[in-house]
């Protein structure tokens, strides 16, 4: 834990959050490799109280025996109860920058899953972003007002955006929204097929399609049938 007192200046707590970062760093590139019995010590240390950010470094090992636990590595959470207008909450921000004079790759989040485990049944996701209206302990209670139920207007579960041109016109932007490797995808043991996009278990209870773009001054959409898909003209006016 990082004590700050009153008289400590910005300087000395941004430098004790350095270490602590460094040596989270530190314990990371030894975990990298490691093993269940290299697990003999866990980072847990709020970062100062005025430090440039508020985190919590941790290594999670969920210990043989254990049943029903759910291990985080890292939360990071964001409230709000403000109805002023401008705000903006982000449970996560992460950045990976690459300077002028720098040549390298860069990866603004790398969500990586690793299985040991050759007889896991149990699902394996890079990536679940969930949609909620209510806390997790209220799951199945109903929200206190639907009102003009808003809850999910403008919402999207991935949104890929980028900083337009400059007034010099380089190029910016993402050269591809989505891009698969070489060996991206394959089939699993009770599955004999792969697939870019998986909708076969969406059960939506609102007209679902699979693509939606415009078509002239309306939206048309690629919609599953029970024998392939249609093209829906209009679909804000289809029935």
């Amino acid at each position: 834990m990082v004590e700050c007192r009153p008289m400590e200046t910005r300087t000395l707590q941004l430098a004790r959050s350095l270490r602590l970062a460094a040596a989270a760093s530190l314990c990371a590139a030894a975990t990298a490799h490691a093993t269940p019995g290299d697990f003999s010590l866990t980072i847990d240390s709020d970062r100062g109280r005025l430090s440039e950010d508020k985190a919590v470094q941790g290594f999670v090992l969920v210990a043989p025996g254990t049943s029903h636990a759910r291990a985080v590595g890292s939360i990071g959470r964001a409230y709000s109860q403000s109805r002023e207008e401008g705000n903006t909450v982000w449970g996560v921000v992460t950045e990976a920058v690459n300077f002028e004079a720098a040549s390298g790759n860069v990866v603004g989040t790398e969500s990586a899953v690793a299985n040991m485990s050759h007889d896991n049944d149990g699902e394996l996701r890079g990536l679940d972003v969930v949609f909620k209206n209510r806390s997790d302990a209220a799951i199945g209670d109903p929200v206190p007002m639907v009102g003009q139920n808003r809850y999910n207007e403008h919402s999207a579960a991935v949104y890929v955006s980028a900083q337009p041109r400059s007034t010099a016109g380089e190029y910016s932007g993402w050269q591809a929204g989505i891009k698969f490797g070489a060996a991206a995808l394959d089939r699993s043991a009770s599955v004999p097929w792969t697939a870019a996009i998986d909708a076969s278990e969406v059960r939506a209870l609102a007209p679902f399609y699979l693509v939606v773009w415009r078509c002239g001054k309306v939206r048309c959409g690629l919609q599953p049938t029970d024998d392939g898909a249609r093209i829906v003209n209009d679909i804000d006016r289809a029935p």
